[in-house]
């Protein structure tokens, strides 16, 4: 069977990684026999001419389509397109977000047959099984079933989330435009376990993956990584909610990447109250640079409230224990959560500047969005959370979608402005420090990548390099540079250096025809 799996774009501006959910669900479709095909449309503008070319050249008999809520709206574009292109096809969506919005995404979205719930590998193939009349749609575990003359859904049994995740067949990373990754100077994901034990009412990971922690074997994780090195990466992020909660696995995976050398960096997530002295060196030992902390708020009744299990004395060690070994640590904090007043939104920027003044400690504010699957969206009247809409497209954590009684909408976009205000002002002190040469290490490192994915971000998302008129036929390389340095308004010598830097790469083709030379992004 011929499977096209889609990644939709994002809506905003967050630079994206190299993600392991289609590839692994690709590898696993693979393993069956079957035909696959990646449409990874995370780098580039999500246009219906793409999709209507990658229908029209493959001609799929099944297409599946991930999201999350954040791009759920521009899923839905993809799969109206699907349905437009051909009348019949099955298509399948899967992800967080219509696993817990079932009947919601049936009614939105008329085009869509099928949602996978939870976890897809296997539920996929099965679906896959029923479709070629191996197997009755009625036994494929994890499934909601829209019947198209009824309209009526049926739901299958859900899948037991026990399933070894060493049955995991190595991610199909062959599948997806890596040269535009590794032009983009983008991380790549591995995923070392799947689950999370807790309880936070914001999020939705338990609900997801389960509170049973699964874990990969140490050395087929290592393996990936290795690859990827090998591949050019430089940078890795592990994916997993909670890297460092299992002592026995963790020691695992830093034992083998330490013992491998592979050169690579990488970065974790992580709590506060997982992280001890020995932790955090035998990570910098092998190779992290940086540590992602879910801090959420600087008062201690709301992180009470939310049932997040630690405490601000946690967070400062956490910090200097991260600072003392060279890793690079990140605060996230979260404004609108429950129990939240302009009180505690001043103690929490407070707390988080205190944490950089006195750590060095990156932070950053996200604005409450009550995802679906998540406990307080779920019982928000129990926590006094008056959750305003319920437009997706503005569930991004930059737009307020909810209100607390002592924290109102203005109340909260004062917060997140000033914070923006602060990262704008921030990022001109690193233009000034760059000039005068006094940018080193993992700072340099971000400087040089925010200025690169910028450029490569405003090419990407305005489909800019196809629109160019050709250029010369002998050399069309300069005329090249300076059609990019026109359109994004930058530095001429720090574009021609990241042309030749991309061309090198091969995630820009030349394609000669008889009026001269033109560039597309490679698939």
């Amino acid at each position: 069977m011929r499977i096209l799996l889609i990644n939709p774009s994002y809506p905003f501006e967050e630079f994206p990684r190299l993600l392991v959910t289609l590839p692994y669900l690709a590898s696993a479709l693979r393993r069956e026999g079957h035909d696959v095909q990646i449409l990874d449309l995370l780098l580039a503008r999500t246009t219906p001419e793409k999709i209507e070319r990658r229908m029209q050249s493959f001609g799929p008999q099944l297409v599946g389509i991930t999201s999350v809520t954040l791009n759920h709206h521009i899923a839905s574009g993809i799969a109206e397109v699907v349905r437009k292109c051909d009348p019949e096809v099955p298509i399948a969506m899967g992800g967080p977000h219509v696993s817990f919005e079932i009947e919601g995404s049936f009614r939105d979205l008329p085009a869509l047959d099928y949602i996978g719930i939870g976890e897809g590998e296997h539920t996929m193939i099965e679906l896959a099984r029923s479709l070629e009349g191996r197997m009755d749609v009625r036994d494929v575990r994890g499934l909601a079933v829209r019947d198209r003359s009824t309209g009526q859904i049926h739901r299958t049994a859900a899948r037991p989330l026990e399933d070894d995740l060493d049955e995991l067949a190595p991610p199909a990373r062959d599948l997806v435009p890596l040269a535009r990754y590794l032009a983009f100077d983008s991380h790549a994901s591995v995923v070392t376990s799947r689950g999370c034990p807790y309880e936070c009412i914001f999020c939705s990971a338990p609900a997801w993956t389960g509170r049973k922690v699964r874990y990969r074997d140490p050395i087929q994780c290592v393996d990936e990584i290795e690859e990827l090195a090998q591949m050019g990466f430089r940078e890795i992020t592990i994916e997993d909610d909670l890297f460092t909660l299992y002592r026995k696995h963790f020691l695992a995976v830093c034992g083998e990447l330490e013992r491998r050398n592979t050169g690579i960096r990488w970065n974790a997530f992580s709590r506060v109250d997982t992280i001890t002295p020995e932790i955090v060196g035998i990570m910098a030992s092998a190779g992290c640079q940086a540590i992602c902390f879910g801090v959420e708020s600087g008062d201690q009744e709301v992180l009470d409230l939310v049932k997040k299990k630690s405490n601000l004395a946690m967070v400062r060690d956490a910090m200097r224990m991260t600072q003392e070994v060279g890793i690079s640590a990140l605060a996230s904090f979260i404004i609108g959560l429950p129990g939240e007043t302009e009180e505690t939104l001043k103690r929490t920027v407070e707390f988080a500047d205190s944490l950089k003044q006195e750590f060095g400690s990156l932070y950053g504010f996200h604005i409450l969005a009550p995802f679906p699957g998540t406990e307080v969206r779920d019982r928000a009247a129990d926590y006094g959370l008056e959750i305003l809409n319920s437009d997706w497209t503005q569930y991004d954590a930059n737009h307020v979608v909810t209100r607390t009684t002592g924290a109102d909408v203005g109340v909260l976009k004062s917060v997140s402005d000033a914070y923006e205000e602060t990262i704008q002002g921030y990022y001109t002190y690193q233009d000034h420090l760059h000039e005068q040469g006094k940018l080193s290490g993992y700072e340099l490192q971000g400087y040089v990548r925010r200025r690169r994915q910028t450029l490569l971000w405003k090419l990407l998302l305005d489909d800019a390099v196809e629109s160019f008129a050709p250029f010369d036929a002998k050399d069309p390389v300069p005329g090249l540079e300076a059609a990019v340095a026109a359109h994004t308004a930058s530095d001429p010598a720090f574009v021609s250096d990241e042309v030749r830097r991309v061309l090198e790469l091969g995630a820009l083709a030349p394609q000669r025809g008889p009026d001269g030379v033109r560039f597309a992004w490679t698939e």
